[in-house]
């Protein structure tokens, strides 16, 4: 088999701040290519720039590999079928098959789990449940009207504890670090300091604010509290929607990395949601779900053409 001839099985996880991609040969299951790229610019694109995008970066990396017989991609943003429609357009022309989720959907799969509820909290956020054969994201929303648990809502969040701090004649640490950290030196620079920079660059304060948390600071331990809440009633509202909320599955930088939320968000969805209800940190890459179904597509395309080829009295018995 010449290189040219290799079928390959491509999955994407396209998240807030990175894209991660991976290449598999399906003769053999061969890893081909594992890359990690930021995300620039990502958060501002409309659905069908971020098509174009998604099918840019597929022919770029597969073109000296093979030949693309699966794309199965996460992304972020995808909460709807109409989204989904526009997203997978592009690739589903030009590719035999093709699958796009939204991002979150990616974990439950990387968790070895056909159903249930993927919750991501990295720069953004989102959570989505399988609802029988389908799925049901909701939050997310971006940073001006949600990313619960993400840290651009985090951030945002605490900009905002601060203007309060301010507004209220009171000196507060946790404030003067959060203007420290931006390297402004009146609360109003931080209007200025949140308009001109990408969202996924003054997100990286978010560690300020759990770090404040431990050291005793109330205004960033109710952030934090107020958060997992957040999160936690989206879970109860997927339940409400019939969704499966068995097993919610957690990853994104985010809750991964500050055991604060993860605690906070676990013992709300006990109280919310119910006792049976299990949470639990992803600490494979979600990208893992992707290739799993790419694999499951793959196998199931080839059973589908074997099928096809025999007599149909034959089919009959199969």
């Amino acid at each position: 088999m010449s290189r040219s001839e290799i079928p390959l099985l491509v999955a994407i996880d396209a998240g807030g701040s990175k894209t991660h991609i991976q290449v598999e040969s399906a003769y053999d299951n061969m890893l081909l290519l594992d890359q990690v790229y930021e995300s620039t610019g990502w958060a501002s694109l409309d659905g069908t720039q971020r098509a174009k995008a998604l099918l840019a970066l597929v022919e770029a990396t597969t073109a000296q590999l093979g030949m693309v017989k699966v794309v199965v991609a996460g992304v972020h943003g995808n909460d709807s079928p109409e989204q989904e429609a526009v997203l997978s357009g592009p690739l589903a022309a030009r590719y035999p098959r093709v699958r796009v989720l939204n991002d979150s959907h990616l974990l439950i799969l990387a968790h070895g789990k056909a159903s249930g509820t993927g919750l991501i909290a990295g720069t953004g956020s989102s959570v989505t449940a399988t609802v029988g054969d389908n799925a049901l994201t909701v939050g997310g929303w971006g940073w001006i009207f949600g990313d619960e648990g993400g840290a651009t809502g985090i951030v945002r969040d605490a900009a905002r504890a601060a203007l309060a701090a301010y507004d209220g004649g009171e000196s507060d640490p946790f404030a003067e670090q959060l203007l420290a950290w931006f390297g402004v030196d009146h609360p109003h620079g931080l209007e200025y300091v949140f308009s001109t920079q990408e969202p996924r660059v003054w997100a990286k304060a978010a560690p300020l604010v759990f770090d404040a948390a431990k050291n005793g600071s109330v205004r960033a331990l109710d952030i934090i509290n107020a958060h997992a809440l957040a999160l936690a009633r989206q879970v109860a509202l997927l339940k409400q929607r019939q969704g499966d909320v068995s097993t919610v599955v957690c990853a994104g930088g985010v809750i991964v990395s500050q055991p604060l939320l993860f605690n906070a968000f676990s013992r709300e969805v006990r109280r919310l949601v119910g006792q049976s209800t299990q949470t639990a940190l992803l600490l494979e890459p979600p990208v893992k779900g992707a290739i799993s179904l790419a694999r499951h597509l793959y196998l199931t395309s080839q059973q589908e053409m074997a099928c096809s080829s025999l007599p149909a009295t034959h089919r009959l018995f199969m």
